[in-house]
């Protein structure tokens, strides 16, 4: 459930531009891309701040799922 709120998180921080409809989109759309690579590789950053869990993606780009890292991409969280 942490990365649910970490996703929840930082779309809208993301996204504070968009409309309320886009910004639930996008949280879904996060949550649905990258749970099980949150679970996998950053479990033990949990607890630590939300900025801590995107720098263990970072750090992780190559192991991230094509589906987790095609979304951090597309919202502009990875390069």
């Amino acid at each position: 459930m942490r990365s649910a709120w970490f996703f929840a998180v930082l779309s809208v921080a993301v996204l504070c531009v968009s409309a309320p409809g886009q910004a639930q989109d996008q949280r879904n759309r996060g949550n649905d891309a990258c749970t099980a690579d949150s679970a996998k590789l950053c479990k033990k950053f949990f607890g630590q701040g939300d900025m801590v869990i995107l720098t263990c993606f970072q750090n992780n780009r190559t192991k991230l799922s094509g589906k987790c890292r095609t979304f951090l991409t597309q919202v502009g969280l990875l390069n």
